[in-house]
């Protein structure tokens, strides 16, 4: 291996290279958290529809999307600094995909009680993987092209 090909972190964080492979698979993560963004609009009017809700009740659907995010993106800032970005983005995950598997068990119940704490849960894990991943994904690189490469993430 050549010594232009190593990948280097400089004392700031930042690589001498982009690792494409890691990246890419990064970036991906950005189509999650935009699914879910734009599907609240579409299940607050099923919810209106099929628990016959008021609008204050309704718009409880975005009030516990956002809320999650409001709560835990300073938390999951120190979880960051503490640890890595890798396990934040693990920890966003997992509360991810608790909340999409909750949907199931809230659909038997048809709660809509039980659909709130999943859409929250699933705001928890979102929250953790946009603070983890906007930051991570300017960091995969030179220091130069950080904006660059958050856009390009974003894009997705």
């Amino acid at each position: 291996m050549t010594e232009s090909s190593k990948l280097i972190q400089y004392d700031d964080g930042y690589l001498n290279k982009t690792p494409i492979f890691q990246f890419v698979l990064l970036s991906c993560l950005f189509a999650l958290w935009g699914a879910a963004a734009s599907l609240n609009d579409i299940l607050i009017t099923q919810f209106k529809s099929v628990f016959t809700l008021s609008d204050f009740a309704s718009a409880l659907v975005q009030s516990a999307f956002y809320g999650g995010y409001f709560l835990i993106s300073i938390p999951a800032s120190v979880v960051i600094r503490k640890t890595t970005y890798k396990l934040a983005i693990m920890i966003g995950l997992i509360f991810y995909i608790g909340g999409c598997s909750l949907f199931f068990p809230a659909s038997m119940m048809a709660t809509y009680t039980m659909f709130l704490v999943a859409i929250f849960s699933i705001a928890i894990g979102l929250g953790f993987l946009e603070t983890a991943s906007n930051t991570y994904s300017t960091m995969l690189g030179p220091r130069k092209y950080a904006t660059l490469r958050l856009n390009i993430s974003q894009t997705f």
